[in-house]
């Protein structure tokens, strides 16, 4: 699901302090925060994949995957030293960076913007110009898509908050009335939030903007003072995610297998098992094209650019959400990425073509 920007307030939320004892010795304890609290099939890559497989624990890695709800949320919790990392979209980061705070971006996960516009295939917009005076319908008003909708508005010269209306639609079967009964003209999604609206027989048609399809999305954030004292155990969570990432590329159905057994509730039961693995891999696929390292700028797991954050920063400028720009380098460290694609991809592809 998309990442609202719900703040945790007075560090409510206790996470499992560190193991001691012998255990303790032998492995490297971490605490990571997914933002849904549910896990879907589509956060397989950098949960369910690397726990099951023994990407984590075979590295010497006890990793404590907790689900949560937000991207800033749970961002704070790991810079107050809660957690050690969090799979999470750049918002929380580049505000608590123009104070100096403690985090910091290891690993860029998703090498592409995950949000755009849609109407139904059969809709009669055309352009986002079209959509003058229409209704957007969104997961949520704090939902991360909602402000990258109005970029796209401003862009084309509306004022998002008078020349379109907006409507909290949800996700799933009220979404999809919403949509067959004209309550919305257009949605503004992500990625998989669409696949799971097609899963239901809806066709849709895309819009974005040059300025949005460049933004950063998801991307590992670690505690710095953590990162820079076990840079070691950095590299394995990350280098994880990376094996991760190439297995459901290369066997997304495997993957959904896998984070069915991770975690059972996320396996439907209400449908046959076959058409249940059918939409299950279709909603995984919808990202797959955005883990992908070959055709790059930096091809090779987990690289940011300079440029990447420069957009992405003066995007959120121009939004208010942050007061002053910085050197892009202030975001995130990629001393670390030799060693994080230190590894046999062929290895990894071969495991996933003859899983089972």
């Amino acid at each position: 699901m998309p990442f609202s920007r719900r703040e945790v307030l007075g560090g409510a939320i206790a996470l499992p302090a560190f193991v001691t004892g012998r255990a303790a010795a032998q492995t490297t304890r971490i605490r990571y925060l997914l933002t849904s609290p549910t896990p879907t099939v589509a956060e397989a890559p950098h949960a369910s994949v690397p726990t099951v497989l023994g990407f984590w624990s075979e590295a010497g890695l006890d990793v404590d995957v907790k689900p949560f709800s937000g991207s800033t949320g749970a961002t704070q919790l790991v810079l107050a030293g809660s957690a050690e990392f969090t799979m999470a979209t750049p918002e929380a980061l580049l505000v608590a960076r123009q104070t100096d705070a403690k985090v910091i971006a290891v690993y860029n996960h998703v090498r592409e913007s995950i949000y755009t516009i849609a109407v139904l295939k059969e809709s009669p917009v055309q352009k986002l110009q079209d959509l003058r005076a229409k209704t957007v319908g969104v997961l949520s008003l704090s939902s991360g898509a909602v402000p990258v909708s109005k970029a796209m508005f401003r862009a084309i010269g509306f004022d998002p908050e008078k020349d379109v209306k907006w409507l909290p639609i949800g996700i799933g079967a009220q979404a999809v009335n919403a949509l067959k009964s004209n309550q919305v003209d257009a949605i503004g999604y992500w990625d998989w939030g669409y696949a799971i609206l097609e899963n239901a027989g809806l066709e849709f048609r895309h819009f974005g903007t040059p300025e949005t399809d460049k933004l950063l999305s998801i991307m590992l954030i670690g505690n710095e003072d953590w990162v820079n004292a076990n840079a070691a155990a950095t590299v394995k969570m990350a280098q994880g995610i990376a094996k991760a990432a190439l297995f459901t590329i290369t066997n997304p159905e495997a993957a959904v297998r896998i984070h069915w057994q991770k975690y059972p509730a996320s396996k439907p039961t209400n449908i046959p098992e076959e058409q249940a693995l059918k939409e299950a891999v279709h909603v995984l696929q919808a990202r797959l094209q955005k883990y992908k390292i070959a055709g790059r700028e930096i091809a090779r797991w987990g690289a940011f650019t300079p440029a990447e954050w420069e957009t992405t920063q003066s995007f959120f400028h121009e939004t208010g959400l942050i007061p002053k720009k910085l050197d892009p380098k202030a975001y995130y460290t990629d001393r670390l990425l030799d060693q994080i694609n230190d590894f046999d991809q062929a290895t990894v592809i071969a495991k996933a073509r003859t899983y089972k």
